[in-house]
C-alpha cells in the first residue's frame, strides 16, 4: 500500500478519536444533548465519524493542490488558505444546512457567528484541528516507517 494510503487511514483513526472528544465537550451547546443520555454519546460518535471523512477531504484537498502528502507541515499562505478555506466553508454548509432542516438546533450557550448565525465552536474545529490531526497521523506514519514524500 502507497504511504497516503497508510497515512489516511491512520489520519481518519485520528480524526475520528480526536472530534470525538470535541463533540463530548460541545455537547451542552446543542439541544437535547445530555452527558446522561446514551443516545448523545452516539450522536456525537456517529458524527466524529463523519468528522473524520472531512477532515480525509480536507486532506485530500491540500494533497491534490501540493502534491504531497505531508503539505500540512509546510505553513505557508497557500496551506493555510487551504486549510481555513476549506474547515470554514465545509462547517458553514453543513451547520446551515443541518439547521435549516432541524437536525439539530443550539442552546443558548452557542456563540454564534454573523452573518450566517452558525455556531463558532463546528467552525473552529474544522479550522483548528485538522493540522493537529494531520501532524499526529504524520507522526504515527513516521514511527511505522512509511514514506511522507512527495506524490508521485
Amino acid at each position: 500500500m502507497k504511504s497516503y494510503g497508510y497515512f489516511s487511514i491512520r489520519l481518519f483513526i485520528v480524526s475520528v478519536g480526536i472530534n470525538y472528544i470535541w463533540e463530548m465537550a460541545q455537547m451542552p451547546l446543542y439541544e437535547g444533548m445530555s452527558f446522561q443520555n446514551l443516545i448523545s454519546w452516539l450522536l456525537c460518535f456517529r458524527a466524529s465519524l463523519g468528522d473524520g471523512i472531512i477532515i480525509l477531504a480536507i486532506w485530500a484537498t491540500g494533497f491534490v493542490v501540493f502534491h504531497r502528502i505531508d503539505w500540512y507541515r509546510r505553513i505557508n499562505l497557500k496551506s493555510v488558505f487551504v486549510l481555513v478555506t476549506s474547515g470554514v466553508l465545509i462547517a458553514s454548509v453543513i451547520e446551515i444546512h443541518a439547521l435549516n432542516i432541524g437536525r439539530w438546533s443550539y442552546s443558548s450557550l452557542m456563540p454564534l457567528v454573523s452573518p450566517w448565525e452558525v455556531g463558532l465552536t463546528p467552525l473552529l474545529q474544522l479550522i483548528v484541528l485538522p493540522v493537529l490531526m494531520m501532524y499526529i497521523a504524520g507522526q504515527w506514519n513516521r514511527k511505522k516507517g512509511a514514506t511522507e514524500s512527495e506524490a508521485h
